[in-house]
């Protein structure tokens, strides 16, 4: 496809080319009316069935009906000038194949690069975004890891909203491959008819196992590794492989009938997963430290050290809503009790941070400030300061430092 020589579509100013695929081109885009950026793909027709227009205006038309927080929404579709668009909302962040390529840089070791408990509630929240599209009578067919992206909130969100396969029959052959990898055994580019509620359900489950091992699985049977579940009880082992066996089974009749089922496989799953990391296990850093004594918070332990508090999150407490609100509760019962001077929270076990998360550390910023308490958090992977980054808190609310031992520097 060539690249079309246009500076707007509509009312919308193409800015950049994102990306192309196959038959669409990816823009990104400036909505003057409402002073906003914004998506938009174009499309070519030229040499198709009119059918495939066809349907590619009656998906634009059902999926503007979808609001759903993991999936991008669309603001506007139709042709203009000969050109056929879909404008969507501009989902900034990295998508989960970026995510999971710097992971397996951290951890190469690691047979899993993510806690299984967290590949539960990954699959989980999409799974209930795509079962909206299902409601509506839609299905994708080609999600992969790079459709989801990784909001700065933390959140994922299904980007690419799919279209129909002949216009991706053209795309490049590395991406196409590496989609192709995630899609159900029914499922070939162009193949429209074999595609299924149920093939979204295996892609689904193709992608949850990708962020946990950095790799596509090769079949169901590959979920039973035992590396992957080192530090579960047996029958949290055991319900996490045959949950992800069944959903990636080859038949599409012997997996989960529908997305929604998925969502809440997935939810009973996340329930009855522990962190595969006991919490006796420290980091070389905190083996360095005192022990740390028998904690009276679930969601923390807390260490003095120096004539600090340092609060180490467990990844547990930042999963959940019910585990945030018990965060919260216990991290102001703590600083009531003990009303620490200088106070670290540590981060190193914390993989993903929500915008629930931010919200809870801002409150304590604030009652924290009339008690002249010096707060420094730690210990963040970078995709989690990226977080703080780009709402602006890295350096203006929070001081954040690498280490516990540099905040313990920073903060004498």
């Amino acid at each position: 496809m060539e690249e079309i020589n246009i500076k707007s579509v509509g009312r919308f100013e193409l800015k950049q080319l994102l990306k192309r695929e196959g038959r669409q081109s990816v823009y990104l885009a400036y909505d003057p009316h409402l002073d906003r950026k914004l998506t938009v793909r174009i499309a070519d027709f030229s040499g198709l069935d009119a059918q495939v227009r066809s349907d590619f205006d009656a998906r634009a038309h059902a999926l503007a009906g979808l609001r759903n927080a993991h999936l991008s929404a669309v603001l506007d579709f139709g042709q203009t000038d000969g050109v056929d668009y879909l404008a969507t909302t501009l989902v900034e962040g990295p998508n989960l194949r970026e995510i999971t390529a710097q992971n397996a840089t951290v951890e190469p070791k690691q047979a899993a690069l993510i806690e299984p408990r967290q590949v539960a509630l990954l699959v989980g929240k999409l799974a209930l975004g795509v079962s909206q599209m299902h409601a509506a009578g839609l299905v994708h067919g080609y999600l992969s890891p790079e459709c989801v992206v990784l909001e700065k909130n933390g959140e994922p969100v299904i980007a690419d909203l799919g279209m129909p396969g002949m216009l991706l029959s053209e795309e490049d052959e590395e991406s196409a491959d590496f989609r192709n990898e995630f899609a159900a055994p029914e499922v070939s580019v162009g193949s429209g008819d074999a595609i299924r509620p149920q093939s979204d359900v295996y892609s689904l489950a193709a992608i949850g196992f990708f962020v946990l091992t950095g790799h596509a699985p090769q079949s169901a049977e590959e979920v039973f590794q035992t590396a992957l579940y080192e530090g579960l009880d047996s029958g949290a082992a055991d319900q996490f492989k045959t949950t992800f066996a069944k959903a990636l089974s080859f038949g599409a009749s012997e997996r989960y009938a529908s997305a929604r089922e998925l969502a809440e496989a997935m939810e009973s799953l996340f329930r009855v997963t522990p962190l595969t990391q006991p919490r006796e296990t420290k980091s070389a850093e905190e083996v360095a430290f005192d022990e740390v004594t028998e904690s009276e918070y679930e969601q923390f332990d807390l260490q003095e050290i120096e004539g600090a508090h340092v609060v180490h999150l467990h990844d547990a407490s930042v999963l959940s809503t019910e585990s945030l609100v018990q965060t919260k509760h216990e991290l102001f019962a703590m600083v009531e009790k003990c009303d620490p001077k200088r106070l670290i929270v540590n981060f190193a076990s914390v993989r993903f941070c929500s915008s629930e998360t931010v919200g809870i550390l801002i409150q304590l910023h604030t009652e924290l400030k009339p008690r002249d308490t010096r707060l420094y958090l730690c210990g963040m992977r970078e995709s989690i300061r990226e977080v703080f980054r780009v709402l602006n808190l890295d350096g203006t609310v929070f001081e954040i430092r690498g280490t516990v031992t540099n905040a313990l520097k920073s903060a004498e």
